[in-house]
């Protein structure tokens, strides 16, 4: 008789899961019991915001140039207002720079984007950073960090499953199936919660959206890096060499071409096509130190190799350009992996230049 009931053990704890993920798919015990957010969660939230602030603008005739990538990126936010020249570009410009976050990677860029053409929102056209530090598995801010930052919905889900490899694809069924799993649901907490009227906590909502609170920085000429042949053996030692070092650790260490990562950049690429979103592909320049070393890690230059092969040359909307072909002046540095911020108006110039060339862009 004890034998038999060690048989329905199984069957209740199936039942009790299945009861749990019921339950949660009431909104009310759903956002009461689930996990607290995370910076990857706070910035998907936190970007409606923004989208709507830009709508307002082009209802104001002002035309807006979105800004997405990594950090190097995130140097045109250093600037409140960005000078264009008139011989380049003539009308009112805004550079929403909120949308370039540090240490960020094609799936964040993607889903951010994504999110933006779901609000209704189109941009007057887009910068894309192109890094080869962004295609590694094994960076440390690939996608797999992100994703267990991310609480994502149904159709989240679903468009971004074909991108995985099959671990990931398992994943996210298991997070379709189980809607408990997907939000990290916690019974005890839910049941507090709800008791005392309260929600997760949203602490770090307010803390880490730096997408929505981070406002620009007005350009500091006190901080802009060293010329390149004005280092000191100091400077160069901490700036160049040891942070090379830091970055190789973090960003290239056992470097692996990411298929993954790879296709969310196409999906990128398909979205702007698809929306008739004029948009620069632009490659960062980097010191010719770090440079060199990267590109005996990653095997060769992958903005020429892998990146150009996935465009359509006639396209109406996509237009490329790498800034490592000495095709600009600058050569003042912060350090190893990023130019000054005083060479964000020349960098704003040539990608302009670059977008003059797309039929779609006025």
């Amino acid at each position: 008789m004890n034998q038999k009931k060690i048989y329905f053990y199984p069957i209740i704890v199936l039942f009790f899961i299945f009861s749990i993920d019921k339950i949660a798919c009431i909104p009310e015990f759903r956002e009461a019991a689930r996990r607290s957010y995370k910076p990857g969660q706070n910035i998907l939230l936190g970007f409606p915001k923004v989208w709507e602030e830009n709508k307002i603008r082009q209802l104001e005739n002002q035309k807006i140039i979105l800004v997405t990538g990594s950090s190097r990126s995130e140097i045109l936010h250093e600037w409140e207002e960005i000078p264009v020249k008139p011989t380049t570009y003539n009308k009112p410009v805004y550079f929403e720079t909120r949308s370039a976050v540090k240490a960020s990677e094609y799936m964040l860029n993607y889903l951010l984007l994504k999110g933006m053409i779901d609000t209704g929102f189109k941009p007057n056209l887009m910068f894309i950073e192109f890094s080869e530090e962004m295609l590694n598995e094994n960076n440390s801010f690939s996608y797999k960090t992100k994703w267990k930052e991310l609480m994502l919905t149904e159709d989240q889900l679903l468009d971004i499953f074909p991108v995985f490899n099959p671990q990931y694809k398992l994943e996210i069924m298991s997070r379709l199936i189980f809607l408990s799993y997907n939000y990290h649901i916690r019974p005890i907490q839910g049941i507090s919660n709800l008791i005392k009227g309260e929600k997760a906590s949203d602490d770090l909502y307010f803390i880490a959206i730096s997408s929505y609170l981070n406002k620009k920085r007005p350009f500091d000429p006190n901080h802009i890096g060293i010329e390149i042949d004005n280092f000191s053996p100091q400077d160069y030692e901490s700036r160049i060499i040891n942070y090379t070092k830091e970055i190789q650790d973090m960003m290239l260490r056992n470097y692996r071409f990411s298929d993954t990562e790879f296709g969310f950049l196409k999906k990128i690429i398909n979205l702007a096509e698809t929306h008739n979103i004029p948009t620069v592909i632009w490659e960062p320049q980097v010191h010719p130190y770090y440079q060199n070393l990267r590109k005996s890690i990653t095997g060769g230059n992958l903005y020429e190799t892998i990146l150009l092969p996935q465009l359509n040359p006639n396209s109406k909307n996509i237009r490329t350009i790498s800034l490592n072909k000495g095709n600009t002046n600058c050569k003042t540095y912060a350090d190893s992996s990023h130019v000054s911020t005083i060479c964000v108006p020349e960098i704003v110039d040539k990608l302009l230049q670059t977008a003059k060339d797309i039929p779609n862009f006025q």
